[in-house]
C-alpha cells in the first residue's frame, strides 16, 4: 500500500515535470529564470520535499511506532514514480530515433536517486531526531531546521529539499493538524530558494556560489 501511494505521487510529478518542460514556455519566466527545457526541475524541487513530508506524516499517523519501514517503501515508490518522468519523455519526446522506454530505465533509477532518494537520506537525518525527542521541537530549532539549507541550493538543491523536507516532517509530527499550512510553507522557502536567491544573484544583490545548472 505505501509503495503504490508513493509511486502515485511519484508519477503525479513526473507528470508535471514532463509537462513544464515541454509546455512550461507560455508560463511568462520568473526572473532570469524560464519553467521549460532545464527549468522544469522546479517541479520536482518544489513537490517532492512536500512528498516527503506528508507521505511520512500519513505513514507515522498510519502505522504509529512501526513506520519506518512503510515509510522507507512509499519512498521507494515516490523515487521510481519520479524518476518515471524519464520514460514518459523517451516515449512521448524522443530526442532521437534510438530514445526507447528499454534504454530510459538508467535515467529512471538516476532520476529517482537524484530527486528522491538523496533528498530522503538528508531528511531522515534531520526528521528521526525530531521525532524521537532527541532534538527538540521549538521554534527556534524549527527556524534553523528549515532555514539551514536555503543557501545550499545555489549548489545542490537536493541537500535544500531534504532539510526542508525533513524538519517538514518533524514539524507535522510535533503540531497535528497544520499539514496544510506547513505544506503552504515548504513551497514558499523552496520558491524562494530556487528563485528568489539566484533571482537576487543574478541582479547582482548577493554574490556567492555558482548555481545548479537550469
Amino acid at each position: 500500500m505505501s509503495f503504490i501511494t508513493g509511486l502515485i505521487t511519484g508519477v503525479v510529478i513526473a507528470g508535471a515535470w514532463v509537462a513544464l518542460e515541454h509546455y512550461g514556455s507560455v508560463i511568462p519566466p520568473i526572473g532570469p529564470f524560464a519553467l521549460s527545457g532545464n527549468g522544469a526541475f522546479a517541479a520536482a524541487e518544489i513537490l517532492v520535499p512536500i512528498a516527503i513530508f506528508w507521505g511520512w506524516s500519513w505513514a507515522t499517523n498510519r502505522w504509529s511506532g512501526r513506520s519506518l519501514i512503510p515509510a522507507t517503501i512509499y519512498t521507494l515508490g515516490l523515487a521510481v514514480g519520479v524518476g518515471i518522468a524519464v520514460p514518459i519523455d523517451a516515449v512521448f519526446y524522443p530526442a532521437n530515433p534510438d530514445s526507447t522506454l528499454a534504454n530510459s530505465i538508467p535515467g529512471l533509477i538516476a532520476t529517482g536517486t537524484i530527486f528522491v532518494l538523496l533528498p530522503a537520506i538528508v531528511a531522515a537525518a534531520i526528521y528521526l531526531p525530531l521525532k524521537s525527542g532527541r532534538i527538540p521541537t521549538n521554534g527556534i530549532v524549527l527556524l534553523i531546521g528549515y532555514l539551514i539549507g536555503l543557501p545550499l541550493a545555489l549548489l545542490y538543491p537536493m541537500i535544500t529539499m531534504g532539510t526542508v523536507a525533513g524538519t517538514a516532517a518533524g514539524h507535522a509530527w510535533r503540531t497535528t493538524g497544520s499539514k496544510i499550512f506547513i505544506a503552504i510553507l515548504v513551497i514558499l522557502l523552496m520558491v524562494i530558494a530556487i528563485f528568489g536567491i539566484p533571482y537576487l544573484l543574478s541582479r547582482g544583490v548577493l554574490t556567492g556560489a555558482p548555481l545548479f545548472p537550469r
